[in-house]
């Protein structure tokens, strides 16, 4: 009955702050739908919505480099058998004809306009910030590559790769993809070396993925889409906002002498904590079913068909809102007990934008620092959106546990720390 008390009384104090509602539950629906519709190209997909200027350098001749390296195997002395066995290799096993078929292939052409230069010109450009990147072939490339590729002589020669600042985005997608090509480029001709196989010859398709550029799943679902990922990521950053919003209340509710009136009414301290905890995690509870829901009328972002997908969002949203509620007692704990007016206000103002860019709720954290991406997988609102995304995908309840885990290991130690830190009653009524 008590507990039924404290948190009606909360949530009207929630309800009439029209400043908090826009915070909670406006704010996070308008970025669902900015963020969804104008990253919508790129995180669903089409790849049309990039536009990659590269300038290509070719110092290389390509036919004279073959015509070299067949001149060196012909002094060799080989059966004819084998040095036509080499011939093909040669003629098959370029690298830069399939770079340039790569790069000229449906896939990458798309989002790839490719331009030859010499190289002053592709410096100016650069410089202009009328490219993105300039993609060089030393001289000799071919014939170079050819001799370390076939019989191991030699050092392969290597693509020079030079980036603009300006198309920082753009220069760093096409690094991964010249990366992605030469790494699955060599490891191709590493297994042919190590079998020993010279008159294996690798084909275009074992060089080049037919994915490059678009998205590979290995999930029973589609791939997440951009209104999708947003509005998990929203959901779980705003959530945070209650914890801040609970613990304003109460260091409010101190000021006042209501603290002091509740506890001098015989009720325990331990209770009045219990009852913040029961109050942000039916709050955010709710906030996350609002918002999942609004999404989903709103936006279409997700199907009301699958009855088990959204009781996986629901348990999700529990153990979150559960964190929460573990979260707002840990900031009114602070708040009382030192009786500090800006606790809640760093922690809003400051923390949860720490949290919300570590657990990736602005952008993916693929290409971030390994330091920065696991510490974001043990924020609450990192390891809730990883849980959310795996779910969404199709993932069996096994491998949504590990982050869940995570979730329910922090919310133990939030809510052992916040009870230690409660003042206790003698120290509240002294």
């Amino acid at each position: 009955m008590m507990m039924r008390h404290f948190l009606w009384k909360d949530i009207k104090i929630i309800v009439r702050d029209r400043s908090e509602m826009i915070t909670l539950l406006l704010m996070p629906i308008i970025l669902i739908g900015i963020l969804g519709f104008a990253l919508s190209g790129i995180l669903g997909g089409d790849t049309s919505a990039i536009d990659i200027d590269v300038a290509i350098v070719n110092e290389d001749d390509r036919e004279a480099g073959i015509t070299e390296f067949l001149e060196e195997v012909e002094t060799l002395g080989l059966p004819d058998a084998e040095f036509n066995q080499l011939r093909g290799i040669a003629e098959s096993l370029q690298p830069a004809a399939l770079l340039d078929d790569m790069l000229h292939g449906p896939e990458l052409s798309e989002m790839i306009d490719t331009e030859e230069k010499n190289a002053e010109e592709a410096n100016q450009a650069l410089e202009a910030g009328n490219i993105d990147a300039i993609l060089t072939l030393p001289e000799n490339f071919t014939y170079e590559s050819l001799r370390k590729m076939v019989y191991s002589d030699g050092s392969a020669s290597e693509i020079s790769l030079t980036l603009s600042d300006q198309g920082s985005i753009y220069a760093n997608i096409f690094s991964e993809i010249i990366n992605g090509f030469t790494t699955n480029f060599n490891l191709e001709t590493a297994i042919m070396t190590a079998a020993g196989d010279s008159s294996s010859q690798l084909d275009e398709s074992q060089i080049t993925s037919s994915d490059i550029g678009g998205i590979v799943t290995v999930t029973k679902n589609d791939p997440v889409n951009s209104m999708q990922y947003y509005t998990i990521g929203m959901a779980v950053m705003f959530v945070l906002y209650v914890a801040g919003t609970i613990s304003a209340k109460a260091r409010v509710e101190k000021q006042q002498q209501v603290f002091n009136r509740i506890i001098l009414s015989g009720v325990h301290p331990s209770a009045y904590l219990a009852g913040k905890v029961i109050s942000a995690m039916v709050v955010a509870f709710l906030q996350l079913v609002i918002l999942f829901l609004s999404s989903t009328f709103i936006f279409q972002t997700f199907s009301l068909g699958s009855v088990d997908f959204w009781i996986g969002i629901v348990a999700i949203s529990g153990i979150l809102a559960l964190c929460v509620g573990s979260l707002a007692s840990l900031l009114t704990s602070l708040s009382i007990r030192f009786e500090a007016e800006g606790i809640d206000g760093i922690f809003t103002g400051g923390i949860v934008t720490i949290f919300a860019f570590a657990g990736g709720s602005f952008f993916p954290l693929a290409g971030m620092p390994g330091f920065i991406v696991e510490f974001g997988n043990w924020t609450p609102n990192g390891a809730a959106m990883t849980a959310y995304l795996h779910w969404i995908q199709g993932f069996e309840w096994m491998d949504v546990v590990s982050p869940l885990l995570r979730v329910v290991l922090i919310t133990l130690v939030l809510l052992i720390t916040s009870v230690i830190i409660f003042p206790k009653r003698r120290s509240v009524t002294s």
